[in-house]
């Protein structure tokens, strides 16, 4: 079939790699303009573009998808993933077969904007993909398909979604090799089963001493590697960024949010036991693992219990 296809991060990308490599005929790329990152705020392609390019694909990166409804028009199907923008019904339904989407999560659970993160954070430990037919609800389409995987206890966001995206991209192209046979079945979602991933906020960013270690735990790996936690500390004007953690087999007692050094290990107190951090950021410095930040960095006290 011949397809347009709709992504923009790294887990865009690996679905979009998929497609490339399999018997369908990806037309044409669309993703999100270049935007300013890093601290030189240079002009960055988002990952989708910088693979369609190197894909030898034509890439549109459009303000609005609307921009490019004709071209969508012309193929026999889009397939969107993480794009990033609400498909109004005009590109929802331009293509003769329909929009297809690549969800992280197993709908009707988590849907919205960010069900990797907002699942890990939950603690739960079963995720998957969902392949929905795009309706004009956020997330709400009949379901073509779903793959389900473990969440192991100290998998973190980037991990998940790496392993999400490559179970993705062989459900998509499942998906449409029946669309393509006609032997598709679907299955309406079940929508008092539902639950929202909102995206997230500065202040869903921030850890809360106040929890018992295993969801802090969870909090600090769902935004782990890109994102980062953020803790905050009396000697530091700028949030301390945590990357890594885990719960230790020997945890100190200590009062809530109090952090305790030793033979270069940081461990911090919760509302019920204790984590130790294993590689974290402090404000204008590079991530670097506990014992090599504690030379010459001194982190003694405590953590604000509640930003």
């Amino acid at each position: 079939m011949h397809l347009a296809f709709a992504g923009t991060p790294e887990f865009a990308a690996t679905i979009l790699r998929g497609l490339a490599g399999s018997d369908h005929n990806v037309k044409f790329v669309i993703s999100q303009p270049d935007a300013r990152r890093g601290r030189g705020r240079r002009l960055r392609p988002p990952p989708v573009a910088s693979l369609a390019r190197e894909l030898g694909l034509p890439l549109r990166q459009p303000e609005r998808i609307s921009e490019v409804r004709d071209e969508i028009a012309a193929c026999d199907a889009l397939v969107v993933a993480a794009y990033g923008q609400i498909l109004h019904p005009d590109t929802l339904y331009a293509a003769r077969l329909g929009a297809w989407n690549v969800h992280a999560s197993l709908l009707p659970r988590y849907r919205g904007a960010a069900p990797i993160e907002r699942a890990i954070m939950a603690g739960e430990r079963k995720s998957g993909v969902t392949i929905i037919r795009m309706d004009e609800g956020l997330d709400t389409g009949d379901v073509a398909l779903r793959r389900e995987l473990e969440i192991p206890p100290d998998m973190t966001g980037g991990e998940l979604s790496e392993r999400l995206a490559r179970l993705g991209s062989e459900a998509i192209v499942e998906v449409l090799d029946l669309l393509q046979k006609g032997e598709l079945q679907l299955t309406p979602q079940d929508h008092l089963q539902a639950t929202y991933a909102a995206r997230l906020t500065p202040e869903d960013l921030a850890v809360d001493w106040r929890l018992p270690a295993t969801r802090v735990h969870d909090h600090i790996r769902a935004l782990a590697p890109h994102i980062g936690a953020r803790a905050f500390h009396p000697r530091y004007r700028g949030p301390v960024k945590l990357y890594r953690s885990r719960l230790p087999d020997d945890p100190p007692r200590l009062s809530t949010g109090e952090i305790q050094t030793r033979n270069g290990r940081i461990f911090v107190g919760c509302g019920r036991g204790a984590v130790e951090l294993l590689k974290l950021q402090l404000p204008g410095k590079r991530p670097l693992p506990a014992a090599d930040l504690l030379r010459g960095n001194p982190l003694e006290g405590a953590f604000q219990v509640h930003a």
